[in-house]
C-alpha cells in the first residue's frame, strides 16, 4: 500500500514538473512516506508558495471556464415597462427551443398600493329603499389597498401561454383570503388568444383598464356601480386591422365569481364583450398623457353584458364581487326593496356602454357613459316595478404640466335612476417618481353625494354623503 502511494505521488509530481509548475521532483525526494501527508498538499504548495504568476494564470483559466458555463444558463433579468407596454417583470427562466431545450418561460411581476383614506361625513344617516335607516360613519384608515403577485409565460409550446396571479387586500381584514386570478390559453397570433380562467368580465372600459393605470387614486363611482366583476369563464382576446382594433369577448359563469357565481343554478351565464378602436396609432397605457404624445391619439370603444343573474345581498370575501344595487345604494336582493313583502331571487342584467378618450402634449380626456336595464324579476311577492333602468357617466380631464413628473386632474361621475341620483366630483395631483408609471404618489380629494356604489377598495359606501381625502403610494414591478 505504501509503495502504491509513492508511485501516485511521484506521478503527480512529474506531471506538475512537465506542465511547468516546478519544484515537484525535489520535494518528493525530500518527503518521508512515513508521514501521514495527503497527496493534495504536494499539489497545493507549489501553486500557493512558489509561483504566484502560474496561480493567477490558472485562476484566470478557471474563471473563463466558469463564465462560459454560466453563459449557457438562463439567468434572471428585469424588463421594465415602455410607453406602450407594461413591464415584463423579472424573467426567471426562458429556454431556447432552437437548441433542443424544453419550451418554457416564467416571469415574475406585480404591484402594491399603500393608501391612507379619510372620509368626513356631511350627514349622520341614510335610509334605503326598504325603509331601513343606516348610520353614516367617519372613516380614517391605512391599508395595503391592493397587492398582486403574478407569474406569466409559456409552457410546452411558445403559443401555450399562462398568466396566474394572487390578489389580496387588507381592507377587509388581514385574515381575508388571497384570490387567484389568471388565464391559460393558446395564442394563435396577435389576432386571437383563446383561453379560460378567472378574469374580469369586460363590461366597461374603465373596468378592464388595469388598476396601475387609473388617472386618479382609483376608478370612478359610476363605474363601480355599473360594472360586473371577476368570474371564471372562457374568452378570446386580440387585435385586428393592423392592431388598430382590439377586443375582449367571451362567456363567464356569472357577472362575478363570488357568492352569485357559486350559487348560480341552471345555465345562467354572462355573455360580455368589449371592443375599441385606435385609428391614429397606439393609445398607450391609461387615460392620462404623462408620456406627452407629440401627435394626438384617440380611442373609441363600446361594451355590453347580457346575463341571467341570481340576486346576492351580501358580498363574498373578495371586495371586487359585484352586488347589483338600486340607484340609492340598496342591494336589489334586499327584502322589501321592490315593495313590501318582496325579495328578488333572479333577474336579467343588461349593460351597454360607450367610451372615448384623447391624448396630446400632456393633456388627457376620458369619458364613458352607461345604460343598465334590470328586468325579468323572479322571487317572492308582487314587485312594484317590472323593470329598472339606470344610467350615468364619468369623465376625467388631466394635464401633465411637467412631462413625466407632475400631473393635475379633475374627475366626476353621476348615476341616476328611479330610486335617486348620486354624484361625485373632485381632483388631485400625481407625482411620477423617477419619471415612470411604475412608481406614483397621488393626492386626491372627492366630494360624494348620496353614493349608490359600495366597494371597500374604493372610497364609496352605499348612501354616504361627505368628503373623501386619499393619499396613495403605488409601485409596480
Amino acid at each position: 500500500m505504501r509503495a502504491r502511494l509513492a508511485i501516485v505521488v511521484l506521478f503527480a509530481s512529474a506531471c506538475l514538473a512537465a506542465r511547468g509548475l516546478g519544484g515537484g521532483s525535489a520535494r518528493v525526494q525530500a518527503a518521508s512516506f512515513d508521514d501521514a501527508v495527503e497527496p493534495s498538499q504536494y499539489l497545493t504548495e507549489p501553486l500557493t508558495h512558489e509561483d504566484p504568476a502560474q496561480e493567477a494564470r490558472l485562476q484566470a483559466l478557471v474563471d473563463q471556464m466558469v463564465a462560459a458555463r454560466l453563459a449557457g444558463i438562463p439567468r434572471p433579468r428585469y424588463i421594465p415597462m415602455t410607453d406602450l407596454a407594461p413591464p415584463k417583470g423579472l424573467i426567471l427562466l426562458k429556454t431556447d427551443p432552437r437548441r433542443g431545450e424544453f419550451p418554457f418561460a416564467m416571469a415574475l411581476g406585480g404591484y402594491m398600493q399603500l393608501r391612507w383614506f379619510e372620509f368626513a361625513r356631511d350627514a349622520t344617516q341614510w335610509t334605503n329603499a326598504a325603509g331601513t335607516p343606516f348610520p353614516i360613519n367617519n372613516i380614517n384608515t391605512f391599508n395595503i389597498n391592493r397587492f398582486l403577485l403574478s407569474f406569466h409565460g409559456h409552457v410546452v409550446d411558445e403559443r401555450l401561454v399562462y398568466n396566474f396571479a394572487l390578489f389580496g387586500t387588507t381592507n377587509v381584514g388581514i385574515r381575508s383570503g388571497v384570490v387567484p386570478i389568471g388565464l391559460l390559453g393558446w395564442k394563435f397570433d396577435d389576432a386571437a388568444t383563446v383561453g379560460g380562467g378567472m378574469t374580469p368580465v369586460p363590461g366597461t372600459r374603465e373596468w378592464i383598464e388595469p388598476s396601475p393605470f387609473t388617472t386618479g387614486v382609483d376608478r370612478s363611482m359610476a363605474n363601480t356601480f355599473f360594472r360586473p366583476g371577476f368570474s371564471p369563464g372562457v374568452a378570446a382576446i386580440g387585435s385586428l386591422a393592423e392592431k388598430t382594433v382590439h377586443y375582449q369577448a367571451g362567456v363567464w359563469n356569472a357577472i362575478d365569481g363570488g357568492t352569485t357565481g357559486v350559487l348560480r343554478r341552471g345555465t345562467s351565464m354572462a355573455w360580455a364583450g368589449n371592443v375599441w378602436w385606435e385609428p391614429w396609432g397606439p393609445f398607450g397605457l391609461g387615460a392620462s398623457d404623462m408620456e406627452h404624445h407629440d401627435d394626438p391619439v384617440i380611442r373609441l370603444g363600446t361594451s355590453g353584458v347580457y346575463a341571467s343573474t341570481y340576486a346576492n345581498p351580501l358580498p363574498g370575501a373578495n371586495p371586487e364581487d359585484t352586488i347589483v344595487r338600486l340607484s340609492d345604494g340598496t342591494p336589489l336582493a334586499t327584502a322589501n326593496a321592490l315593495g313590501q313583502g318582496t325579495q328578488v331571487d333572479r333577474f336579467l342584467y343588461q349593460l351597454a356602454t360607450a367610451d372615448a378618450a384623447w391624448k396630446w402634449r400632456g393633456v388627457g380626456v376620458f369619458c364613458e357613459y352607461y345604460w343598465r336595464l334590470l328586468d325579468d324579476f323572479a322571487g317572492q311577492g308582487t314587485f312594484n316595478r317590472s323593470s329598472i333602468f339606470d344610467q350615468g357617466g364619468m369623465a376625467y380631464l388631466s394635464w401633465c404640466f411637467i412631462p413625466r413628473t407632475y400631473e393635475v386632474y379633475g374627475r366626476s361621475s353621476v348615476v341616476t335612476g328611479p330610486y335617486g341620483t348620486g354624484q361625485e366630483y373632485g381632483g388631485g395631483l400625481n407625482y411620477y417618481i423617477k419619471k415612470s408609471r411604475q412608481a406614483r404618489l397621488t393626492l386626491e380629494a372627492l366630494h360624494i353625494n348620496r353614493s349608490p356604489a359600495q366597494n371597500f377598495l374604493y372610497p364609496y359606501r352605499a348612501g354616504y354623503t361627505g368628503t373623501s381625502i386619499q393619499t396613495q403610494l403605488f409601485v409596480m414591478f
